[in-house]
């Protein structure tokens, strides 16, 4: 085989392949040996005719089309990475020239990974962030926790206000003619929170359990149900409960139980710990996504947009599998959600081409400073695919292909192109 490139636009490349006699013969017998079952010929059995007569009779052209499937492939994979080029998009193949059994040259049209054009990308300045857990911080957190572990408590003592919780029952009219949905039993109705008509829960405010009284509310111009919009209502409303949020007291009992201490001191030691890990993990976290933006506007790459379209199309890919793990159809998703494939597409673009862009700009840095991973990193890797493909790990390990290598060492480089940006970053105060 000999294989050469020209490049006819931008990321665009042009390979021609002029395929080795024998490969080319190769195939062609085996396009004979899964095809001679068709070829009927007289004086003998189907399959049982001789290369040469079938060759004679029908034409040696006859075997080219399945020849073609088994070698053309084969032989362009065999010359991108003879010529070193990083195909991006499916190759468009083209047979160029062909003769019996001698000589076959075909052009593949194919685009490849574009050339990054790296700025600064060492010694960037970014500010330190503090991840310095302070007393308030701790307050803070034990609020949260309190107010997560609240329950409902009825009460009878007073009328509801805003923030409580009301168990109703409630009918309305327009022009003292019930209307669909405009009718309950036993609802529950957090006032303040906006969640009925405007209007309605400020006049259930003020009233007490067992009151009985009319809401008069006026539906919003805007209203989804057009038959209502902007007619005055009235609403027979009946208060059944009156319930409050209460949150436990902060003390050791609340330590004991939120906890393995038996103190709330113990316990505000240990929060502490653990809000200074979040805090550092967050803080790098914005550090690692505060360096990628600026290397990436730092560089210069001009990316095809067969990338971005494969970007697309694998983010909905993905989608398409979660949603069938929740036994949903992806097609269902699009009409309950109110949008259509080419729409979500649009809306993916964006983001998608922002993430090509800094996976391109990673792995241009970790090929600048050659970083590779070590055998631990590599390991991990492997663990975390046997785990996925819920396979042992001395099995999966066992045999590793030089293309399952070059696949993780490629996945890993962002990884270490990002560690290698913090840890050559100037922090500033």
């Amino acid at each position: 085989m000999s294989a050469k490139y020209e490049v006819v636009d931008k990321n665009k490349v042009l390979v021609t392949v002029d395929v080795d006699p024998a490969h080319f013969e190769a195939a062609l017998e085996k396009s004979f040996q899964r095809n001679k079952r068709k070829f009927k010929i007289n004086g003998f059995r189907p399959g049982k005719a001789p290369r040469k007569t079938v060759e004679r009779m029908y034409g040696i052209a006859a075997l080219y089309d399945s020849a073609f499937n088994y070698v053309i492939p084969d032989e362009y994979e065999a010359a991108v990475k003879e010529l070193g080029l990083k195909p991006v998009s499916e190759p468009e193949y083209d047979v160029k020239e062909v003769e019996g059994n001698t000589k076959l040259i075909f052009t593949a049209e194919v685009f490849v990974r574009p050339t990054v054009k790296l700025g600064e990308y060492k010694g960037l300045e970014i500010k330190k962030i503090s991840t310095e857990v302070t007393d308030e911080d701790v307050d803070a957190e034990l609020k949260r926790l309190a107010e997560e572990d609240f329950r409902m408590e009825s009460i009878s003592d007073r009328p509801a206000q805003n923030g409580d919780t009301v168990i109703i029952d409630y009918a309305g009219s327009v022009d003292g003619v019930a209307f669909e949905g405009g009718t309950a039993d036993n609802q529950s109705l957090v006032l303040g929170s906006g969640q009925f008509i405007p209007g309605f829960e400020e006049q259930v405010e003020g009233h007490n359990i067992g009151d009985e009284f009319v809401v008069s509310v006026t539906f919003p111009e805007d209203y989804h149900a057009k038959e209502l919009a902007g007619k005055a209502a009235e609403f027979q409303v009946t208060v059944h409960d009156i319930k409050v949020k209460v949150i436990p007291e902060i003390n050791d009992d609340f330590a004991a139980e939120k906890s393995e201490f038996d103190t709330l001191e113990e316990y505000k030691k240990d929060l502490t710990v653990k809000l200074g890990e979040k805090k550092e993990k967050n803080a790098k976290t914005s550090y690692e996504n505060e360096l990628i933006e600026k290397v990436t506007a730092n560089a210069e790459v001009d990316i095809p947009d067969v990338m971005v379209d494969n970007a697309v199309e694998n983010t909905i890919e993905s989608y398409r599998r979660q949603l069938t793990q929740y036994g949903i159809k992806f097609e269902d998703y699009l009409q309950m959600t109110g949008t259509d494939i080419e729409t979500m597409k649009a809306d993916l673009r964006p983001n998608s081409e922002k993430q090509v862009r800094e996976d391109l700009v990673l792995e241009e840095i970790a090929a600048a400073e050659s970083l590779k991973p070590t055998e631990e990193q590599f390991e991990a890797r492997l663990k975390e695919m046997a785990e996925a493909y819920k396979m042992d790990y001395e099995e999966f390990s066992k045999d590793i292909s030089d293309e399952l290598r070059s696949y993780i060492e490629d996945t890993l480089r962002p990884r270490l192109a990002i560690d290698f940006l913090v840890a050559n970053a100037v922090f500033t105060d």
